[in-house]
């Protein structure tokens, strides 16, 4: 579909239309330059009855919503919840997060979180892929309700209370899943990528993990860690080690809340404390409006003012 038939006002498109039908209805009428401009410019007219123009709907929710998480400007975007730190580093040219776990770690536990809870809160279906790093230790790498977390986790005792999926290792020597130990040996001490798909509506997970070999693929379909859960709002890393660490990387999230999308449609939302109109490209939400722009903007201007008269 071409971009401007979708974003031509309803009355353009209707005054373009009754020109066409005028052309279409007399011999003695001739296409002129400015006729050819505005109908390649403005739509393509074999798809106007068929795909027409851009419909305004007020909703509660976007049929889906997508985000993607990398380090390349620098900023943790993990939160340090109990005796570890997160950081961002850099090794030959790959930017990544880092968790590395506190010298007091083995006491209580190491535990960090990514909230991504405005991208899936509700969601009935989440796409959810990362890129991983560990060293053996001891690592739990989870996809969880944050609101549960981390429950009564100490020290080995990982409760996997409100955790939909748990990957990595408790002994150190193989990879585990959820609580199925893989027998796998070569997802350590290199990146392994990870592609989760959760169904809220039949609560199973489908995953695969590689190392990049075929031959060290792990895939499946199984049932929610903890089956009471309803949500997943993060991601979640808990180890019960000293001075150990982890990276993570190319995070993506796609949440799909039951709705049809529909890119020609202008969807309306209640989005802090205001109106945002989004449409969607090549499958993603992009905002297009909102309706506090102009205090955004007023706001922006008083602050640069603010500013200059220090």
């Amino acid at each position: 579909m071409s971009e401007d038939i979708r974003l031509a006002k309803g009355e353009d498109m209707d005054a373009l239309k009754e020109t066409v039908n005028a052309h279409i209805g007399d011999d003695y009428i001739h296409v002129t330059a400015m006729d050819k401009e505005n109908w390649n410019g403005k739509a393509d007219l074999s798809l106007l009855d068929t795909e027409g123009y851009l419909k305004k709907k007020l909703v509660g929710a976007l049929p889906s919503l997508s985000a993607e998480f990398d380090f390349t400007d620098g900023v943790s975007k993990f939160n340090e919840s109990n005796r570890c730190t997160a950081t961002v580093e850099e090794d030959g040219g790959e930017i990544y997060q880092k968790i590395t776990t506190a010298s007091n770690a083995a006491n209580a536990y190491a535990f960090a979180f990514l909230d991504f809870s405005k991208y899936t809160k509700g969601a009935k279906e989440i796409i959810i892929e990362f890129d991983t790093k560990i060293n053996g230790d001891r690592w739990y790498i989870g996809l969880s309700d944050l609101s549960q977390r981390p429950g009564e986790s100490y020290r080995t005792a990982y409760d996997h209370t409100g955790v939909v999926f748990s990957q990595g290792t408790k002994d150190g020597n193989y990879y585990y899943i959820n609580d199925n130990l893989t027998w796998k040996d070569s997802f350590f001490n290199g990146w392994v990528h990870s592609s989760i798909t959760i169904n809220f509506d039949e609560k199973t997970v489908a995953y695969q993990i590689s190392n990049g070999n075929t031959s060290a693929t792990l895939s499946g379909k199984i049932s929610f860690y903890d089956e009471a859960a309803e949500q997943v709002t993060g991601l979640e890393i808990y180890s019960y080690v000293n001075n150990v660490e982890m990276c993570i990387d190319n995070i993506s999230i796609a949440s799909n809340f039951g709705g049809e999308r529909d890119e020609r449609t202008v969807y309306v939302i209640s989005e802090d404390g205001a109106f945002a109109e989004y449409i969607y490209i090549d499958g993603k939400p992009e905002c297009i409006g909102r309706s506090d722009i102009a205090e955004k903007v007023n706001d922006l201007l008083e602050r640069v003012i603010a500013l200059e008269n220090k």
